[in-house]
């Protein structure tokens, strides 16, 4: 694989110019577009997903520490190539260390999700269990990108036997009314429930969460083709009017 390597700032800056040449060379209509959708309050160069992924992994090929110590962070997609880099590393502890600093730089769903879902290492690691109070804790961070980031991490990573009672109990306690935050733990229900079944669905049939959570939970359970019709039909009686 063809590796990127930065170790000083000129190669960063000639990294970034980089990326501009290869911004998507389209409508002004489809950029608009595009910039709407990741609504991120950072200039956005337009590049493709797949153009950034593979970016990012061009550079952990080559010597991604040294990359990081030279992160601007400028526009939305240095951001996110930085936590897709952060995301591949090998060393765990390290990956949350960085982590920890990174987190704060997040401003939109985008960045949050892509990066949460890209945590092979973490998904696959034997030993994940001890940094599942890390995430666990993040979700109740009165900054909403910081809060969904726990979540999504959970959600993509821990919905799993050893983990699925304290992830109820975190549904049922995060208090933060934002938007992002609230259409986090909907989605992380309808995993639940497609993966612990009747566990979710005492949560559901409580009805102690907020009217958004619950009926959008509910909604995005019956769009699941994971979700038999029957419970399709089932859940829509527990929508809160």
């Amino acid at each position: 694989m063809q590796m990127i390597i930065i170790k000083s700032k000129e190669d960063y800056s000639n990294f970034v110019n980089m990326l501009y040449l290869n911004a998507k060379k389209e409508s002004v209509e489809h950029f608009e577009r595009h910039k709407a959708i990741i609504n991120s309050p950072r200039q956005i160069i337009c590049l493709s997903m797949q153009y950034i992924r593979n970016i990012a992994k061009q550079i952990s090929a080559g010597e991604p520490l040294e990359y990081l110590k030279f992160v601007s962070g400028e526009t939305y997609e240095e951001v996110l190539i930085e936590g897709l880099v952060i995301s591949g590393l090998k060393d765990l502890d390290l990956q949350i260390e960085l982590f920890d600093k990174w987190k704060e730089k997040i401003d939109n769903w985008s960045l949050c999700d892509s990066v949460c879902c890209s945590m092979k290492i973490l998904k696959n690691s034997k030993n994940k269990a001890q940094y599942f109070d890390y995430f666990y804790n993040m979700c109740f961070d009165k900054k909403e990108y910081v809060a969904r980031f726990g979540i999504i991490t959970i959600l993509a990573n821990y919905v799993e036997e050893e983990f699925i009672d304290k992830i109820l109990n975190m549904i049922k306690s995060v208090s933060n009314e934002t938007f992002y935050v609230q259409m986090g733990l909907a989605w992380l229900i309808q995993v639940a429930f497609v993966e612990f079944r009747d566990k979710t669905l005492e949560l559901i049939k409580n009805k102690t969460l907020c009217k958004f959570v619950q009926n959008k939970a509910i909604s995005k359970c019956r769009d699941s083709f994971r979700v038999s019709a029957e419970d399709k039909e089932f859940l829509a009686n527990y929508r809160i009017k």
